[in-house]
C-alpha cells in the first residue's frame, strides 16, 4: 500500500475518530445543558407563580379587617417553603440545587419577617407603620421572584452562548455537510429559542413594572380617596345649608362634579394596574354584539349615528362576558366620538388566526367611518395616560387591551385618513371535545 494511500486513510481515520469524540462531546454538553435548562424553568415558573398569587394575597389581607385573609396569607407564604424543601432532593444538576438554595435564603429571610408582622398585627385597618411594612414585603416577594426567574434567564443566555460553541467545533469538524446541518439547526431552533429568551425578559420587565404600579396605585388611591371623601362629607352638608336660590349652590355642583371626575380618575388607574382576572364562561359572540347593539344604539342616535349589527358568525368563545362587553362598549364610543354627526359604525365576527402562534381565533370587530387615526398618534395609541381628548385620562384602550390580553387575545386596529378606523377584538377559539 502506497504511503499516500495509508496517510489518507489514517486522516480519514482521525477525522472519523475526531467527529465521533466531538460529536458525542457535544450531544452530552447539549443534554446536561437541556436538563439544566428544563430544571430552572420548572423553579423559576413555580416560583413566579406562586409569588403573584402571594402578592395577591397580601394586598387582599392589607384590605380586609379581620385575621383570617392573614392567616391565609401565612398559609400560602409557608406552603411556597415547603415545596422548596421538598425540591431539593428531586433535582438532578448541581448547579440548580445551588439556584434553589439562593431562592430558599431569601425566602426565609421573607417569611421570618412576614409571620413576625402578621404576629404583631392588631385589630382593624392597618396603621400607617404597618402600611409601610407590607410594601416592604411586596418588595422582598419582588426580590425572591428576581432571584428565581432573572437568574433563570441569565443562566439560560450563557446556555445558548454554549451551545453555539458546540456549533461552531461542529461545523469546523463535518466541514461542507456539518455546515449545512448547523445552520438548518440554528435556523430552525436556536433563532426561535433566542427570541422566545428575548420576549420572555421583556415580559418580565412589563410585568416588574405593572406590579411597581400596582403598589402604587394602591397608595395613591388611598392618599386622594380619603381626603376626596371628607370634602365630598363637608361639601354635601355645606349645600344643604344653602338656600336654593343661592349663587352658592351652583359652586358647590361645579365642586361636586370636579370631585366625581378625580373619583373616575383614581378607578380607572386602579383599574389599568391592577386588572380583575377575567371569570371565563362558553360565550355567545353574536348575542354579545347584540347587546351592546341595543344598549348603545338609541344613544347614538340623537347624534344620527347608525350601530348596525353584520355578518355575525356563532362560534362560541371562552371569555369573560362582561369584561369583553366592557371594551366593546369602550371601542363603540371611541368610534362615534371619531365620527362625531351622522355615519355609521358596524359590528361583525369573523375567523381568523391569532398573529402569535397562528391559533385559530374569533375577531370581534368595530368598523367606524370617522376621521381615522393620525400617523403620530397611532403609535402610541395603547400609552397609558396618553390622549387627545380634552377631558381625557388616557386609560381607556391601555384598559382594553390589558383585560383581551388576560384572555390571551390581542386588541388590533387598522385605519385610513378620512375613511375610517376597525378595531379588532381577537379571540382564541376554545375546541370542545
Amino acid at each position: 500500500m502506497k504511503l499516500s494511500l495509508k496517510l489518507r486513510l489514517t486522516a480519514l481515520a482521525i477525522a472519523i475518530v475526531a467527529l465521533a469524540l466531538t460529536s458525542a462531546w457535544a450531544v452530552r454538553t447539549g443534554w446536561r445543558q437541556v436538563a439544566e435548562l428544563t430544571e430552572g424553568l420548572r423553579i423559576a415558573e413555580h416560583v413566579d407563580d406562586a409569588i403573584v398569587e402571594l402578592q395577591g394575597e397580601l394586598r387582599r389581607a392589607e384590605r380586609a379587617e379581620g385575621a383570617d385573609e392573614w392567616a391565609r396569607f401565612l398559609a400560602r407564604s409557608r406552603a411556597l417553603e415547603t415545596w422548596i424543601t421538598e425540591q431539593k432532593p428531586l433535582l438532578e444538576t448541581e448547579h440548580e440545587r445551588k439556584l434553589l438554595d439562593r431562592i430558599g435564603a431569601d425566602y426565609a429571610r421573607y417569611l421570618t419577617n412576614a409571620t413576625g408582622f402578621v404576629q404583631r398585627l392588631g385589630g382593624g385597618k392597618l396603621t400607617e407603620a404597618e402600611q409601610r411594612r407590607t410594601v416592604e414585603l411586596l418588595d422582598q416577594l419582588s426580590e425572591v421572584r428576581r432571584q428565581g426567574v432573572g437568574q433563570f434567564l441569565a443562566d439560560s443566555h450563557g446556555y445558548i452562548a454554549t451551545l453555539q460553541k458546540v456549533n461552531l467545533a461542529l461545523l469546523v469538524t463535518i466541514a461542507a455537510f456539518a455546515a449545512w446541518l448547523l445552520v438548518t439547526a440554528y435556523r430552525g431552533i436556536l433563532v426561535p429559542l433566542r427570541q422566545q429568551l428575548s420576549e420572555s425578559g421583556t415580559a418580565l420587565e412589563h410585568a416588574r413594572a405593572l406590579a411597581s404600579l400596582g403598589v402604587l396605585a394602591s397608595g395613591v388611591a388611598h392618599e386622594i380617596r380619603n381626603p376626596l371623601t371628607a370634602i365630598k362629607a363637608r361639601l354635601y352638608t355645606h349645600q344643604k345649608a344653602l338656600p336654593q336660590d343661592s349663587p352658592g349652590r351652583e359652586d358647590c355642583e361645579f365642586i361636586g362634579a370636579e370631585i366625581n371626575r378625580l373619583e373616575h380618575i383614581v378607578r380607572e388607574f386602579l383599574q389599568f394596574a391592577r386588572p380583575s382576572e377575567p371569570q371565563l364562561a362558553e360565550v355567545s359572540p353574536v348575542g354579545l354584539l347584540r347587546e351592546v347593539q341595543e344598549l348603545l344604539a338609541p344613544e347614538l342616535r340623537q347624534s344620527s349615528i347608525e350601530l348596525a349589527l353584520d355578518g355575525a358568525v356563532g362560534t362560541a368563545i371562552q371569555a369573560d362576558a362582561h369584561q369583553i362587553k366592557q371594551v366593546l362598549i369602550n371601542l363603540v364610543r371611541n368610534a362615534a366620538e371619531s365620527i362625531g354627526e351622522g355615519g355609521k359604525i358596524t359590528l361583525r365576527t369573523r375567523e381568523t388566526r391569532l398573529a402569535a402562534g397562528g391559533e385559530r381565533a374569533l375577531a370581534l370587530e368595530v368598523a367606524d367611518t370617522g376621521k381615522g387615526i393620525p400617523t403620530d398618534v397611532q403609535q402610541r395609541l395603547f400609552d397609558p395616560f396618553f390622549t387627545t381628548k380634552p377631558s381625557g385620562t388616557g386609560l381607556g384602550l391601555s384598559i382594553a387591551a390589558r383585560i383581551v390580553e388576560k384572555h390571551a387575545g390581542a386588541l388590533e386596529f387598522t385605519t385610513l385618513p378620512d375613511r375610517g378606523t376597525t378595531f379588532r377584538i381577537v379571540l382564541p377559539i376554545q375546541r370542545t371535545a
